[in-house]
């Protein structure tokens, strides 16, 4: 019995306890607190009479909210509206009560900062500006953009006096999108300066105007001429002489805004870096902005590039030598042991020749003893023009060679007769 009474009696402290803990939990839980919220609200001005605009927008305001914890670090400024009243107020300046509401959440507002705010109105005006269609995004080539035709034409502006005078126009913008055929859209009106700049604080009446813009096709077919793209030089020595198209010019289809305009049709690039030889080769046409090809003009058309050497003139010095002297002769005197040449021909053939250039051979096996005038002549190498030698002729004298002079001994036992005919002899 004494055991059954213990047990229950430990059954209800265990309960009790638990009791204890859960209340202590839940009242943690349930806690409020009061914080002011790290963000703040714009202030929204309401009942405003019909004749009046607000000149200069509230201060924001932040709040001071009370309610659980997690539900203060939970709020946001979407869930709170914040109003001021302008019901029965005149222009001017004005201390006004800020409201504020709760949207969302479960926490309540306590307190607002600042409890007030200005509010300066003004006398609204209103002013009749033109309606200005602004398309963009023109169409392609061969489109033209006509007249945009705008209802209404006119639209009034209504808003503070300085905002309101100064709007220019109020402007339709309408995206053509690259359109090939006319469009007609309603179309948000925009308030401008005449300086193009955009005006924010005025109202619009009516706030779209239907715009119709009309779109025609228009090209013109004209001539062009064809122009082949020569990239690169070629090699070291050689040229590029001329460069001709078949056919040489094409026909094409422009805008307006280009019909005056002298009009040339390139082709893609050919490359003749580095070629000695003429080139022939088909190429494909390419067309700049504002042109398009006739509906027959080709793709291709035959290239012809003319490739020649550079040609240059220079003078240089040639070595002479006699042959053939006959047996018991030698050349006593040749008046030059050197002639010039003048050599025209390619750059790449002249540039190999080194100087001075030789021998000129100069066959003498005809000639006997004594001075003769000798025709020369000189043939230069393949591919190389001569243009002038000169001299054209020297003059070589040939003569007995020379005996060696007689030992001094022989010369005492020579005979006075002999003496005499040596002496005879010389003369």
């Amino acid at each position: 019995m004494r055991r059954a009474a213990q047990e229950a009696t430990l059954l209800v402290s265990v309960v009790v306890l638990a009791l204890i803990v859960w209340f202590v939990i839940a009242d943690t839980e349930n806690r409020e607190i009061e914080t002011r919220l790290g963000f703040s609200l714009q202030v929204e001005v309401r009942d405003l009479g019909s004749d009046l605009v607000v000149a200069s927008e509230p201060l924001p305001v932040t709040v001071t909210v009370v309610g659980r914890e997690a539900d203060v670090e939970a709020a946001r400024p979407e869930h709170f509206l914040a109003t001021v009243s302008t019901r029965n107020r005149t222009a001017g300046q004005h201390s006004l009560p800020v409201r504020v509401d709760r949207l969302e959440g479960d926490v309540r507002v306590r307190a607002v900062q600042p409890e007030t705010v200005v509010v300066i109105l003004q006398q609204s005006v209103e002013r009749e500006v033109p309606v200005v269609v602004e398309p963009s995004n023109l169409p392609p080539l061969g489109f033209r953009v006509g007249v945009p035709e705008v209802t209404p034409e006119t639209a009034l502006v209504s808003g503070i006096a300085a905002e309101v005078e100064a709007v220019d126009s109020v402007v339709a913008r309408l995206d053509l999108g690259g359109a090939t055929a006319s469009l007609e859209r309603d179309v948000t009106l925009e308030a401008r300066t005449a300086s193009g700049g955009s005006v924010s604080q005025v109202l619009i009446s009516p706030r779209f105007a239907q715009v119709r813009v009309p779109i025609e096709q228009e090209v013109f077919r004209k001539t062009a001429s064809i122009l082949p793209d020569v990239i690169g030089t070629p090699a070291e020595g050689y040229r590029m002489r001329t460069v001709s198209a078949t056919p040489t010019t094409v026909e094409v289809l422009v805008s307006v805004d280009v019909l005056d305009d002298e009009v040339e049709v390139s082709t893609e690039p050919i490359d003749i870096d580095g070629r000695t030889l003429d080139l022939n080769t088909q190429a494909q046409l390419v067309f700049a902005d504002g042109v398009a090809p006739a509906g027959e003009t080709a793709a291709t058309i035959q290239v012809t590039i003319a490739i020649e050497p550079v040609l240059t003139t220079v003078e240089l010095p040639i070595e002479l030598r006699l042959v053939g002297i006959r047996s018991g002769l030698e050349a006593a005197l040749v008046s030059l042991s050197t002639v010039r040449v003048r050599l025209h021909g390619p750059v790449s053939l002249i540039s190999e020749l080194e100087g001075p250039l030789g021998p000129l051979d100069v066959d003498v096996s005809e000639l006997r003893s004594g001075s003769h005038r000798v025709d020369l002549e000189w043939s230069p190498p393949q591919g190389i023009e001569l243009l002038d030698l000169s001299p054209k002729q020297i003059v070589i004298t040939l003569a007995p060679i020379r005996q060696a002079p007689p030992d001094p001994v022989d010369a005492q036992q020579e005979t006075p007769g002999d003496s005499e005919t040596g002496e005879a002899d010389d003369e």
